[in-house]
């Protein structure tokens, strides 16, 4: 029985050895003698998003001259420094990079979700990321979210983060909710802010303007909004009404 103890802890501690000489033998220092034969380039794209691609990375990745580190020893190439120039990108939320045993250098980028454009009446255009940070537009894609008009576009477009601002918090949490729910994601096409804050509605079917007040009671609204859809409009058809007010409290005022 001893004996059985002996030998099973003796191969516990070559196994420990060998482990511990595996992992010594692929660090960086060892990785001094493997140059980095190719870039593997994974963008994860769950949203359907195709701000940036393979192209785009690559070009972040050379140095500021214009070389790529494709040749460079792999122990000379700061994984660091290469995920900070892929992060510059405005639509890169987060970089991973790490070395193989193939001499690749593995490269994940993960895309920013923008979840509304803004269009201001001054023609300057811009997305709301989901972290609430402001994106720029791009001439490669255009995202399928809800378009932000009006005057209050121009106080969103001078914020950095709309999480800054109490109310510009409380829009972000309205679009947030029409995304939640695919009825009115595809419903809800536009919202039009004045400067006060308050919302007039534009969907995709139907020629009304949902009058929503500002950004308050937002699920209260809606079920309002709902009501509307489900038992006014299939009894009074479609064209009936312009406008629908939501603004004031148990009301429903269709003109």
């Amino acid at each position: 029985m001893k004996k059985r103890e002996t030998i099973f802890r003796v191969l516990g501690i070559v196994a420990g050895v060998v482990t511990l000489a595996l992992l010594v033998s692929f660090s960086p220092k060892n990785f001094m003698g493997y140059r980095v034969e190719d870039i593997d380039v994974e963008i994860e794209n769950a949203f359907e998003n195709f701000f940036i691609d393979e192209e785009d990375v690559l070009e972040l990745i050379m140095s500021n001259e214009g070389d790529s580190i494709l040749g460079d020893a792999m122990g000379r190439v700061s994984l660091k420094e290469v995920e900070s120039r892929i992060e510059s990108h405005s639509f890169v939320k987060n970089a991973e990079v790490y070395r193989d045993l193939k001499g690749h250098l593995v490269v994940k980028a993960i895309q920013s979700k923008p979840i509304a454009r803004l269009v201001s009446p001054r023609g300057q255009n811009a997305y709301i990321g989901e972290s609430g940070e402001l994106l720029p537009v791009s001439l490669k894609y255009t995202a399928r979210v809800p378009v932000i008009t009006g005057r209050y576009v121009d106080a969103l477009m001078e914020m950095s983060n709309v999480q800054d601002d109490e109310y510009a918090m409380k829009v972000k949490a309205l679009v947030d909710f029409i995304l939640a729910e695919e009825f009115w994601r595809m419903q809800v096409a536009q919202l039009d802010i004045d400067s006060e804050g308050n919302i007039n509605m534009y969907t995709q079917i139907g020629d009304q303007t949902i009058e929503f007040g500002k950004a308050t009671d937002v699920e209260k609204k809606f079920k309002k909004l709902k009501i509307f859809y489900k038992q006014i409009m299939p009894t009074k058809g479609w064209n009936t009404y312009d406008r629908v007010n939501l603004a004031y409290k148990d009301q429903i005022i269709c003109e």
